[in-house]
């Protein structure tokens, strides 16, 4: 196919004018600048900014382009927050980000003594998800950060054998100020020896200045268990997760 100058096509096309610096491509009254009244092919780079004397910028691999209003050159944006992360995309601040999120198993039961106090749950150290690495766990305790101050989706989902009717504990502790910060408890109406699931769903501010943990707490011999048993057959039955809802 044949390709026409502009200045040709201007001269022979009634779909292409110039009327007070401005530019109709199909359109015999443009509203802007340039006025493309059809479809347009980019076959390189979108420059966007800049000025009459220095081109705008290309942005990079994975951007994408964000509007900043009437009168002012849109920007190239990062759509996540962390690169290459796992987790779910979220706004905040006008800002697309990977939501921050922490998925965390057992690899054995975990036994505590019970004191009464809130003791950090160990075992949990099969990591599922920590797709900004603030979470450490070894065989007796665990702890994690949250990258920024937030408002954070809990989680906790775990079976117990205690002793009947006390009250077990299960929740999020702040290290750094000693206290509870999300927890349930209840009574244990199940026979000694047995097993009771306890749940915790709930949001909650968090701070990045903190240290968290995921903790049990009661006042006779408590254990964790990481696989349930049946007739139906056994998998892992406690899970610990958090994520940034904004």
């Amino acid at each position: 196919m044949k390709k026409l100058n502009l200045s040709i096509v201007m001269m022979i096309s009634g779909f292409i004018t110039l009327s007070y610096a401005q530019v109709g491509i199909s359109t015999t009254t443009p509203q802007k600048t340039l006025h493309v009244n059809g479809s347009l092919q980019l076959v390189n780079e979108l420059n966007v900014g800049g000025n009459a004397s220095t081109a705008g910028s290309a942005g990079t691999a994975g951007q994408v382009l964000k509007s900043n209003g009437p009168g002012v050159a849109p920007t190239w944006q990062n759509l996540a927050g962390v690169p290459n992360s796992t987790g779910t995309v979220i706004v905040v601040n006008g800002q697309f980000i990977v939501a921050q999120e922490i998925i965390a198993q057992m690899t054995a039961d975990f036994t505590d003594a019970g004191t009464g106090g809130a003791v950090a749950v160990g075992n949990l150290n099969n990591k599922i998800v920590d797709n900004e690495n603030l979470y450490t766990a070894s065989t007796t305790t665990n702890s994690f950060k949250v990258s920024a101050d937030g408002v954070y989706q809990v989680t906790m989902n775990a079976q117990l054998s205690t002793t009947n009717a006390t009250s077990p504990v299960i929740g999020i502790w702040n290290d750094t100020n000693s206290t509870w910060v999300a927890r349930v408890n209840d009574l244990f109406t199940a026979t000694t020896g047995s097993l009771q699931t306890y749940t915790l769903l709930t949001s909650i501010p968090m701070l990045a200045a903190n240290t968290y943990s995921f903790r049990l707490a009661n006042t006779a011999s408590i254990t964790m268990k990481q696989l349930s048993s049946g007739s139906t057959g056994s998998g892992p039955v406690t899970q610990m997760s958090l994520k940034r809802l904004k």
